[in-house]
């Protein structure tokens, strides 16, 4: 009941559409009850009462008729494809404004391969739901229907004599297939294009939400996925042509077999009427049973992808906030903060407390996986604090506005976030008002610009995916020029320098400095020599602050902190 109910509000604006290919569908089907009736008076009257005068029209009615009902088909596929790739379009605009909006945290929850599947497989699963199980539904029923009271009125008896139409079938399907191939290879193309722009919104959520870039990807997006439609279109219309072509074809098939078994009649070698009238209907039967067979699995099956895009669109999005801040001023507080993953009973933090003040280098530190990178992504509101509260200048971060929030942040850190577009497009991510002026300033700053300017296209260059074509250290910097470029107040570094070489790490520190001056910055670091001039150091131990002071002050009387020391310089 429940996803009967979704597919009515899935479909409702398409239901002119839907409405129509009904109409056509019934028409469809009352023309063929109406052509395997027509053969027997047909025959009788023109034939055994040998009015042979209307024998030379009869082929060209034959043609007329199957032709009728191709062009009704071809209307009502059309209709309910469009109707129904519609529908794929615009759930797919709606799942991707629902992904954009959801907490970092559901990305954790769920692998990227299956939300790319919901996305993309099981949405087009609708597309075939109105277009071929549901049109399948609508055409086949009444046609079995019509034809059935035929054959049963006629008394049948002929049927296997119609197989002598199948190569008119297997020839057309094999002239057009290759057409269709092609097209929908260039379908496939367009798809691929989806594809990427939903593998980069899951790989690349973190930068999207703090450089606010939300609606700018929502509008790549639909862009791509308008393309996507267009091209889709024009494979049906190949498609369903085909299809035209097809009865076209048979109708000119049995005009000829009537022909010939009309000279047969007329010479006295068989007789004619209810034998051909019933041959034509158990034939024109028979594909209609199984097709019905098909489309009532397909759609048992289409319940399936659409429990899994309920799944998407039912997850709660990120708390907004509605308090707005202009700019950080004052501090960001810890308060008795402690924080448990959802569907885990472990606490990652502890009943933190400390504080930061405007203009502070701090560097927190402490072994692998104590909870140092939970910690600072509950201040661009990745997460909320399952207790306590973080608060900047004074108001909690669960009531400011997450747009002024994450304007105020900048964050690099060692899982490098670039997109496959140019050098200028992954700076600007940060500001897209940014002149080209500001761009090169920004990869001066982050000791960039040589090294673009030696790309094959500068600044134009396109760096592959995630920027793979970019070394660790060229990323890097790329980042930090974005960062720049952004100019927030509150700079966050999580091991920005990690996984470089000395001679990159060097370069990049040097970048990171230059990004680091006049901000609050919050620096999570691998290397305790490039944090010894932080204004405060906080080791984390099991989720709590065990100490705090600057490196001279740790390091005369933290245990902890001369282990870490002497293990990571």
């Amino acid at each position: 009941m429940r996803t009967a109910i979704n597919v009515i509000k899935l479909t409702k604006p398409y239901w002119p559409r839907l409405l129509g290919g009904i109409v056509l569908g019934v028409l469809v089907s009352a023309l063929t009850g109406l052509i395997a009736w027509a053969v027997k008076p047909a025959l009788d009257d023109v034939l055994v009462g040998k009015r042979y005068e209307y024998f030379v029209f009869l082929p060209f009615l034959i043609v007329l008729l199957f032709s009728t009902k191709g062009l009704l088909s071809f209307f009502q596929a059309y209709l309910l494809s469009s109707a129904g790739l519609k529908l794929v379009r615009e759930t797919r605009n709606t799942l991707y404004h629902h992904i954009l909006r959801l907490p970092v945290g559901y990305f954790g929850r769920e692998s990227s391969g299956v939300l790319l599947s919901k996305v993309m497989n099981d949405v087009d699963i609708l597309n075939a739901m109105i277009s071929d199980f549901l049109r399948k539904f609508i055409v086949e029923v009444p046609t079995v229907v019509f034809l059935l009271g035929v054959a049963l009125y006629r008394k049948w008896d002929l049927a296997l004599m119609s197989l002598a139409l199948l190569p008119f079938i297997a020839y057309s399907t094999r002239k057009f297939g290759k057409g269709i191939k092609k097209k929908r290879k260039e379908t496939q193309k367009k798809l691929s294009f989806l594809t990427q722009r939903i593998g980069e919104t899951i790989f690349g959520a973190r930068v999207i939400k703090v450089f606010n870039q939300e609606e700018a990807m929502e509008e790549k997006f639909r862009e791509d996925n308008q393309r996507y439609y267009r091209e889709f279109m024009r494979v049906v219309r190949l498609r369903e042509f085909t299809k035209l072509a097809i009865d076209v074809g048979i109708g000119l098939g049995i005009a000829l077999v009537l022909w010939y078994g009309g000279r047969q009649v007329v010479n006295g070698t068989i007789t004619a009427g209810v034998f051909a009238s019933v041959l034509v209907a158990i034939y024109m039967m028979v594909s209609p049973v199984k097709r019905i067979g098909e489309a009532y699995s397909g759609m048992q099956e289409s319940r399936a992808h659409l429990e899994r895009i309920q799944t998407v669109l039912t997850s709660e999005e990120e708390e907004r906030g509605s308090v707005k801040i202009d700019r950080f001023r004052e501090s960001i507080r810890f308060e008795n903060v402690s924080f448990i993953f959802p569907g885990s009973n472990v606490p990652v933090l502890t009943e933190v407390n400390f504080e930061i003040h405007a203009g502070e280098v701090v560097a927190i530190v402490g072994r692998s996986g104590v909870g140092k990178s939970t910690l600072v992504d509950l201040i661009p509101k990745f997460y909320v604090p399952s207790s306590g509260t973080v608060t900047i200048d004074g108001i909690d971060i669960k009531d400011i506005d997450v747009r002024s929030l994450r304007d105020q942040i900048g964050i690099v850190s060692q899982d490098i976030i670039l997109f496959n577009d140019t050098v200028r497009e992954n700076i600007a991510f940060g500001n897209p008002a940014a002149s080209e002026q500001d761009i090169i300033e920004a990869a001066q700053m982050a000791y960039a610009d040589e090294f673009i300017r030696q790309l094959p296209d500068r600044y134009d260059t396109v760096i592959g995916d995630r920027g793979l074509k970019l070394s660790g250290g060229q990323r890097q910097r790329i980042a930090i020029a974005r960062a720049i470029l952004k100019n927030p107040p509150i700079l966050i570094l999580d091991e920005a320098t990690s996984s470089l070489d000395s001679v990159s790490e060097s370069i990049v520190q040097k970048a990171l400095d230059t990004l680091m001056e006049g901000r609050t910055t919050i620096v999570i670091a691998h290397r305790l020599s490039t944090i010894e001039h932080a204004d405060r150091i906080l080791i984390i131990e099991r989720g709590k602050i065990e100490d705090s002071g600057t490196h001279a002050e740790l390091l005369s009387r933290s245990a902890t902190y001369k282990e870490l020391y002497h293990v990571l310089t």
